[in-house]
């Protein structure tokens, strides 16, 4: 949680200001970076690099109330920054807020899916989370949105949520089974191995599509509100309950 190192939009990159500004806040030379971003910032107020800059200077010395402020003026210039997404969770884990730091860490993850510092980040954060209650995961209930299924499409159990039947759940379960073979032949195709979790997002729903094995797989359905990470997590819980259901059944 200690890199909040900015990553720059591709409109920005050109602003020389931001390079040498970042420089000296490397160097420790802080209140000479921030004469440097508050110059540049009066050049060119809607830049959001700029903000992100001058607000990891402030954070540098201890300032978060002006850190915070700038953090947010870089997201009102250009929403979903991933720098001050970032900042905003490095400042709310310091000071122990970790819902808030999740929440920025899940913002920034599905604007910047293949950093992998944030993943770390969320991680630690989690870790250092108070468990809440442990979500129950019942198979055996059809309003759920959990829906285990074979590789013919047949379901074995579960259902898609509240307000559907069965008869919804086995249609689900026969599509999906397409996804998963459409998966299986895709990441073959690449050469990228066996496939082990889509996920996707609706209008109304977030739902994973994890593979439990060879012959059987599990959808995961949540509401459109459900943060990316939640999902992910509850979707790892409900596939070892799956596969104990499985190993039970066969």
């Amino acid at each position: 949680m200690t890199d909040h190192t900015p990553i720059l939009s591709g409109t920005s990159q050109g602003f020389a200001f931001l390079d040498l500004g970042e420089r000296l806040r490397q160097r420790g030379q802080f209140e000479a970076a921030a004469t440097v971003a508050l110059a540049g910032l009066g050049r060119y107020p809607a830049l959001a690099d700029a903000h992100d800059l001058l607000a990891r200077i402030r954070a540098d010395q201890g300032e978060d109330a002006p850190a915070i402020s700038s953090w947010r003026a870089a997201l009102e210039c250009h929403p979903g920054h991933v720098g001050a997404l970032k900042g905003l969770a490095f400042l709310a884990f310091r000071a122990r807020d970790m819902a808030a730091a999740e929440a920025h860490l899940e913002a920034a993850a599905t604007a910047a899916p293949h950093d992998t510092t944030i993943l770390a980040a969320l991680d630690r954060v989690r870790a250092s989370t108070p468990a809440p209650a442990m979500e129950s995961f019942r198979l055996d209930d059809p309003t759920s949105g959990l829906l285990l299924f074979d590789a013919q499409g047949m379901r074995l159990t579960g259902g898609v949520g509240p307000g559907t039947g069965e008869q919804q759940a086995d249609g689900t379960a026969a599509e999906a089974s397409g996804l998963v073979r459409e998966a299986v032949r895709a990441t073959r195709f690449l050469g990228l191995g066996a496939w082990k979790q889509l996920v996707f997002e609706t209008p109304v729903a977030r739902v994973a599509l994890v593979a439990l094995d060879i012959d059987a797989s599990l959808l995961v359905c949540r509401p459109a509100s459900t943060p990316p990470g939640r999902l992910l997590a509850s979707s790892s819980r409900a596939a070892e309950v799956a596969r104990a259901w499985l190993g039970h059944s066969r």
